[in-house]
């Protein structure tokens, strides 16, 4: 009885849903059948993992210029620039090179960018400055900013001049173990 039970259950449940003629939402079978979601043509999908875009990928307005490699210093280069009183920011942007071959907009956005550093970096030196409990009286935060962003751009270029003297002596160590292990070719070992 069980065993017949079970049998009955087994027919309505999985066997009726197969014999089933696909009809409409309404369940009129003159009605055309709607796709579902997982039914839609869909494009395949683009496997996980590194993606290496092709030349002519990227795309980037004509004349756009990009920021040189970091190990440059750039950092410092910006936040000087946001040092230099407004009044005399167009005259220490004519002594960079390139700034001549830039065109109205793209110096008008230059000078754009800089005041919007410049306000950033003003808001994260008076942060820092309530951070470490400072007292700096209204009149005195601009000079405050200043010392800041001068601290920060003088442990900058120090840690700059440190690593790069460590570097040196570490790579000419490597040189030397690698040259103990693999002699120079032509050379006896």
């Amino acid at each position: 009885m069980i065993r017949a039970l079970g049998l009955a259950l087994f027919a309505v449940v999985f066997v009726s849903p197969l014999g089933a003629q696909p009809s409409g939402a309404d369940g009129d079978p003159g009605e055309p059948v709607r796709e579902s979601k997982k039914e839609k043509n869909r494009p395949p999908r683009i496997p996980d993992g590194p993606f290496v875009p092709k030349r002519g990928m990227i795309q980037r307005p004509k004349g756009q210029f990009w920021a040189g490699p970091p190990d440059e210093g750039r950092f410092t280069q910006i936040v000087t620039l946001t040092l230099v009183p407004r009044e005399q920011l167009q005259k220490r942007l004519e002594e960079l090179p390139g700034y001549q071959e830039l065109s109205e907009e793209q110096r008008a956005r230059l000078v754009e960018r800089i005041e919007q550093v410049r306000e950033a970096n003003r808001k994260h030196a008076l942060e820092v400055a309530k951070e470490f409990q400072l007292q700096v009286p209204a009149g005195q935060e601009e000079e405050f900013v200043q010392m800041y962003w001068r601290e920060r751009v003088a442990i900058d270029q120090g840690l700059r001049e440190e690593m790069s003297s460590k570097r040196k002596k570490l790579e000419k160590e490597s040189e030397e173990r690698l040259l103990k292990r693999f002699p120079k070719s032509g050379a006896k070992p």
